[in-house]
């Protein structure tokens, strides 16, 4: 009897032991899959992330040319300057929210065309929302219509319907009649000037241009004083979630975005770069994503320009950075420092800063042997220009939002 239980003991041993041994095989077989699918994933997605930046640039360039054959010179939006054309693109109403300035210009063939023009526009500019400006953006249009029919990963979104100027010269939403005197007011104040300038027309089925003399007028008006605070708080609801949850503080994200984008909604560079916080698809947007949905994501202009989407993905970019990128910096000062400098020009070149190589264990084992002075001037003497402006300009913002 003993014998019996013996050998089956050995037969239930040596089963269980193939089995287990079985199932160890097929669990090695389904996490190599998930690597190669992974591996797979990633290396379509750098392909996309190629193809994302050239689609913007070819219709970037496109869009500057037919600026240029009608204005002689291609304006367009930046990162503090949001711009729109007319269809025609005869009329171009454009708002520096880094110097607090509304410019309008028509071209037009005498004053009293021009002023009706421009009374008009910038009647139709203290009312527009985010959602009709980028309707109305050729280049977002052309890029956005592009990627979705070339990417297949690209993640996009619906833009809010929220007024971009309307707080700053209103207290409530204004009437027809309000915005009319509103309009007629600021006019007043107003200077129209006038200047001649020359356009290229191509001639058909030639290569040749002919130059054209044509009147532009222009009139420029000052926005109210405390215009970048009423922009801030119409973000602060957002802000104050995001760095609840990523554990920042408001003041900090409120002095990224004015430093960025002076909150210009509808910023953007040729990098490319979109929104509030000028999140780049490639850099900031691919890390926050992963952390966001577990596996990066490609990010179009419209997901970038809703505003709740920007400060959620710019928080989580700059919670890598704090959280975990330099999280083995010790001092809060010294931390916060390398971060702020790191979101502008990027892990490595903050760690070539401190230590003349890309080693990020380096940089922190550097920076927990200096003080915060220290790392500070640090930093200061040895990142790109920009970046010293940036640091600067971020830790003198966040006093400017802590009352908010």
């Amino acid at each position: 009897m003993r014998k019996v239980l013996i050998f089956f003991l050995v037969i239930f041993t040596w089963i269980t032991f193939a089995y287990a041994q079985n199932e160890n095989q097929e669990f090695q077989k389904f996490l190599k899959r998930r690597q190669q699918e992974f591996f797979a994933y990633k290396k379509k997605l750098e392909e996309e992330f190629k193809e994302y930046k050239k689609i913007y640039l070819e219709e970037f360039e496109k869009y500057k040319k037919q600026i240029m054959k009608v204005w002689g010179e291609a304006v367009v939006t930046d990162r503090k300057k949001w711009v729109e054309y007319s269809q025609d693109l005869k009329i171009r109403k454009m708002v520096d929210f880094s110097r607090g300035e509304i410019e309008i210009s028509v071209i037009a063939k005498n004053r009293q065309k021009a002023k009706k023009e421009i009374e008009k526009a910038l009647a139709d500019l203290l009312t527009e929302d985010k959602a009709t400006a980028l309707k109305r953006d050729t280049l977002i249009k052309r890029v956005e219509e592009r990627l979705k029919k070339t990417l297949k990963k690209v993640q996009t979104a619906n833009v809010e319907k929220e007024k971009i100027l309307t707080p700053i010269f209103f207290k409530k939403p204004p009437t027809k009649k309000e915005v009319k005197q509103k309009v007629q007011h600021l006019l007043k104040q107003a200077r129209l000037k006038v200047k001649k300038t020359v356009s290229k027309k191509r001639h058909n089925h030639s290569k040749k241009y002919s130059r054209r003399e044509q009147k532009v007028y222009t009139v420029r008006i000052k926005m109210p004083s405390k215009y970048l605070i009423v922009k801030a708080r119409q973000y602060k609801p957002v802000v104050e979630n995001w760095a609840e949850k990523r554990r920042l503080s408001p003041a900090l994200i409120f002095a990224i975005i004015h430093t960025e984008s002076h909150f210009n909604p509808l910023a953007r560079s040729p990098i490319p770069a979109y929104g509030l916080m000028q999140i780049v698809p490639q850099t900031a947007g691919k890390d926050a994503t992963k952390i966001l949905y577990g596996t990066p994501k490609l990010l179009s202009p419209s997901f970038l320009y809703n505003g709740k989407n920007n400060i959620m993905i710019g928080s989580t970019y700059f919670y890598l950075l704090f959280h975990y990128y330099f999280k083995g910096i010790k001092n809060y000062r010294s931390r916060l420092y390398c971060c702020i400098a790191a979101y502008n020009t990027g892990v490595g070149n903050v760690a070539k800063a401190l230590t003349g190589t890309y080693s990020l264990k380096r940089a922190i084992r550097v920076a927990n042997n200096l003080t915060p002075e220290e790392v500070y001037r640090k930093l200061i003497k040895n990142v790109p220009q920009e970046t010293k402006n940036y640091l600067r300009y971020v830790l003198t913002r966040m006093a400017l939002y802590r009352n908010i």
